[in-house]
């Protein structure tokens, strides 16, 4: 948990910096730009990789990928809570994620702020996050599982009233809050993935768990629907008490993830 905690922290250092940057390059410059920008840092990322030393192998035996991808499958529809943890982790990031790409509608629809003040609230969200990694960082592995469900319910909670928020000192201080508790469930769930997983299926079973970054888009999909239909609030607000309600059925009638340590 400490490694993931810190790898966490690297991230929300990033949320904590780049998006007010950003803000104030769309507008000193225009969006253009920053994408422009943000393709060279992409070139770069990609050259430094490649100067990452090689620590071992791990060779694997049986037919080609697609016999190690259903062998990987099979492997966690038998390991239940596995199994439960990431149906858990998969649905939290689809519900709560797509706040963060409708926030600008938010910010200039609700909020009436401009590109600046949006980017500002994104980084506030990063310096909660990193409290959070600070947080889990020191903390003994137990009581790992209710504390993904609590932070999962945090985070659901303080959603909601940012989404019905259209105080500015309100939603600042919440948005810090929905980023120390984002960071606990997803620190805490891929913590949990990786330290029940034999080391044979760890790779595969974290490959499953990176498809939620497909979902977050399809999250944002259906928020977007849902926006134009009621209205952005209740888009976002909708989504936080259905992560709400599933957070506290979690920690009432699913005691095989509430008691994980």
């Amino acid at each position: 948990m400490n490694a993931m905690s810190l790898s966490n922290m690297a991230m929300s250092g990033l949320r904590l910096l780049a998006p007010a940057l950003t803000g104030f390059l769309i507008g000193a410059f225009d969006y253009q730009s920053v994408y422009y920008i943000q393709a060279g840092l992409y070139l770069v990322s990609v050259a430094l990789v490649a100067f990452i030393p090689l620590t071992g192998t791990i060779t694997i035996g049986g037919g080609g990928a697609w016999d190690n991808i259903k062998e990987g499958i099979r492997y966690i529809r038998r390991e239940t809570t596995l199994l439960l943890i990431i149906v858990f982790v998969l649905m939290v990031a689809m519900l709560s994620m797509p706040f963060q790409l409708l926030l600008p509608v938010l910010s200039d629809e609700v909020l009436k702020v401009g590109e600046a003040q949006s980017g500002l609230l994104m980084s506030l969200s990063g310096a909660g996050a990193i409290v959070g990694s600070l947080v889990l960082a020191s903390l003994p592995n137990r009581k790992r599982g209710i504390m993904m469900l609590i932070s999962s319910v945090v985070m659901g909670v303080a959603l909601v009233f940012f989404a019905f928020s259209s105080s500015w000192p309100t939603s600042v201080t919440l948005i810090i809050f929905i980023g120390l508790a984002q960071t606990g469930q997803m620190t805490l769930g891929f913590t949990l993935l990786q330290y029940y997983t034999e080391d044979e299926y760890r790779g595969r079973v974290m490959s499953i768990i990176i498809m939620q970054f497909g979902l977050i888009s399809f999250g944002t999909f259906l928020a977007g629907v849902i926006a134009e239909s009621i209205g952005i609030q209740w888009a976002i607000g909708g989504f936080a008490m259905v992560l709400v309600l599933m957070s506290i059925l979690g920690l009432a009638f699913v005691p095989r993830i509430r008691k994980l340590d």
